[in-house]
């Protein structure tokens, strides 16, 4: 089962979710994003932008699993609202 909502899940942001984050907005908000963290870390030392880096990566992880959480819920919501 996990293989299948994994799957779905990839499906889902490959072709429900993606389409909505190309807009201006979205590209603009990153862009500056960008920026800001690329000027913080020029004031970092080696070790220091080492440990962001790995700090940003687990971060990213979390996230994807958050991601993955807030999905799997919907969908079972949608499926028990869906016997109704």
């Amino acid at each position: 089962m996990e293989g299948f909502l994994s799957a779905l899940y990839e499906y889902a942001q490959d072709e429900g979710v993606t389409p909505y984050l190309e807009t201006r907005e979205y590209r603009r908000m990153v862009d500056r994003l960008e920026e800001g963290w690329t000027a913080f870390c020029g004031g970092l030392t080696a070790e220091q932008s080492k440990q962001l880096n790995t700090l940003r990566v687990q971060e990213q992880k979390a996230g994807y699993l958050a991601e993955q959480a807030f999905f799997y819920s919907g969908l079972s919501i949608g499926v028990g609202l869906g016997r109704l």
